[in-house]
């Protein structure tokens, strides 16, 4: 497995800011990835890990879609965002912990297939301040290189809340 595959770098160098420039931030462009793309091993460790094999489930009912065995299944698609944020959401302070909070509007438009080139852009809809911290909505589409339709598009909700460290 290629280890350029598996990353999700940033289009630029990230440069980490504060929590204090969240509300300042609304509207704005968060983060946009290098183009990346799966092959086959990880592909298919994912379907190994949601037990959507032969051996463990039955799969029949993807076997006649269109170019079956390239095609990236949509929960792979969702899954990969977390390393997408985790390297790349660039409000960050010491002491604060980042949480999936939930996913709004999850849809998939177009299907993506193994040859694809894809990159993800996130842009900050609205931040809540909440007695535990900071919601976020952050609009995330995951393109296509090449295809007019997203893959994946969705509204991503992370909290932001100061951890408590007992040294």
């Amino acid at each position: 497995m290629s280890e350029l595959l598996l990353n999700w770098k940033p289009e630029s160098s990230i440069q980490r800011r504060p929590l204090s420039e969240l509300h300042s931030s609304l509207g704005s462009e968060v983060f946009l990835t290098e183009w990346r793309s799966v092959d086959r091993e990880h592909l298919d460790r994912f379907h190994w890990s949601v037990d959507s094999v032969p051996e463990l489930s039955d799969t029949w009912v993807n076997s006649d879609f269109p170019r079956a065995s390239e095609n990236i299944d949509g929960f792979m698609l969702l899954s990969l965002l977390q390393s997408a944020f985790f390297d790349n959401f660039p409000f960050y302070e010491e002491g604060v912990v980042t949480y999936n909070y939930g996913v709004d509007s999850l849809r998939f438009p177009a299907t993506a297939y193994l040859e694809h080139q894809m990159r993800v852009r996130a842009v900050l809809l609205s931040v809540t301040d909440k007695p535990s911290g900071f919601l976020c909505r952050v609009k995330t589409t995951m393109e296509l290189r090449g295809e007019e339709k997203p893959a994946l598009s969705l509204e991503f909700l992370i909290l932001l809340t100061q951890t408590k460290v007992d040294r």
